[in-house]
């Protein structure tokens, strides 16, 4: 018979488990929330790299639960990450620059760069339009997504080469792919400045026009870059570096892979599928939506690391937005550090594209199941 000191301890055992003061054997990891927020309240599958790690259960393996927010637009995403609202947001540079030459606290730190090129390339001209350089765009109308559009200050830098100012040209804001590239066809407008994935998707809809690319400066210059709100970047710092190398991963995963990258957006945001498209169409449609960006994805061609910034690069966009009497390089590397690096890329490329190239849809799918049913979702 056992002694009653030993029916005693697991006696207790038990209250602590039932109680749930004790983990359970097998209990699902505690996980630290993440909120990052996109800049558009649709869940593109061009930007599909971010939720990879969701479903590969790269970001449950670092302890994080990244939780996506769709928001209207940089600005609302940017001021919800400073406000605490939400903790990542993922804007280009230009608007942390402008608060920061403002002399405002920005109020979040940039840790990680993960479109090596802008994904502005340059402006859409009809396929018969005499414009042939930008230099032509003096006294034209150029379509742009919305007012204050940052493709306004990629248009801008262009006409400086050719020694015209934006004033030079009537920018007119025409909405997303098919209304901007209808407009054009219309002769509403001339030309169309926009992004990658707005262009691709505009061909693929079967819209025809020629690119012009802005130019050699585009190369001095990153894209959207990770930007966490300092109080949660200094109570969770793990969590952050394990959201990174989630990212990081998704990435290559997303550039070794643009069908298996699909398949699984369509996994977790069925709802994304544009009405009245079949899955087959849709994906097709949106292929070419991903070859647009997977380029930018890889590590920049100066960097031995993912997500690396470069003190360069940062230089020449203040450069580029003409803000160097209001901020001094000591200004502008303080908002922003490589500190994570490291430590983000502390995992095997080559392993992750292995991967990818040999990703299982029905096997993963019932991998990621699985896990959700354990975390009770």
């Amino acid at each position: 018979m056992k002694p009653l000191r030993v029916w005693l301890g697991a006696l207790m055992c038990l209250l602590f488990v039932a109680a749930g003061a004790w983990p359970a054997l097998g209990a699902p990891k505690k996980l630290t929330p993440i909120k990052v927020t996109l800049a558009n309240p649709i869940f593109n599958p061009g930007i599909s790299f971010l939720w990879i790690g969701s479903f590969m259960g790269w970001f449950e393996e670092e302890g994080v639960d990244a939780q996506f927010v769709g928001a209207q637009g940089e600005g609302q995403s940017l001021g919800w990450a400073v406000a605490g609202r939400t903790d990542i947001a993922m804007p280009r540079p230009f608007p942390i620059l402008f608060r920061a030459a403002r002399g405002e606290d920005v109020g979040v730190t940039g840790v990680y760069v993960f479109n090596n090129q802008p994904i502005y390339e340059g402006v859409a001209v009809p396929p018969n339009s005499p414009i042939k350089t930008l230099c032509d765009l003096k006294g034209k109308k150029v379509g742009i997504l919305a007012p204050n559009d940052a493709g306004i200050a990629f248009v801008a830098r262009a006409l400086k080469d050719c020694g015209l100012k934006a004033q030079d040209v009537t920018f007119l804001p025409t909405g997303v792919a098919d209304k901007s590239a209808a407009a054009m066809r219309l002769g509403r407008v001339d030309a169309w400045a926009s992004v990658d994935v707005q262009f691709s998707l505009a061909k693929a809809r079967g819209f025809e026009f020629r690119v012009i690319p802005y130019g050699n400066f585009l190369g001095d210059l990153f894209g959207n870059t990770i930007w966490v709100n300092r109080q949660y970047f200094g109570n969770n710092r793990g969590a952050v570096v394990g959201f990174l190398r989630g990212l990081a991963k998704g990435s290559i995963f997303f550039y070794s892979n643009l069908d298996a990258a699909l398949e699984i957006h369509w996994v977790l945001y069925p709802e994304s599928l544009p009405k009245g498209m079949s899955k087959e169409n849709a994906t097709k449609l949106f292929r070419q939506v991903l070859e647009s960006r997977a380029p930018k994805l890889r590590k920049d061609k100066n960097a031995t690391r993912f997500g690396e910034f470069s003190p360069k690069k940062w230089e020449a966009y203040v450069r580029f937005l003409g803000l160097e009497k209001e901020l001094p390089v000591g200004k502008v590397n303080a908002l922003w550090t490589n500190d994570l690096i490291s430590e983000v890329n502390n995992f095997d490329p080559k392993e992750v594209e292995n991967q990818a190239r040999k990703f299982n849809f029905e096997a993963e799918l019932k991998k990621f199941k699985a896990r959700m049913a354990a975390r009770g979702k």
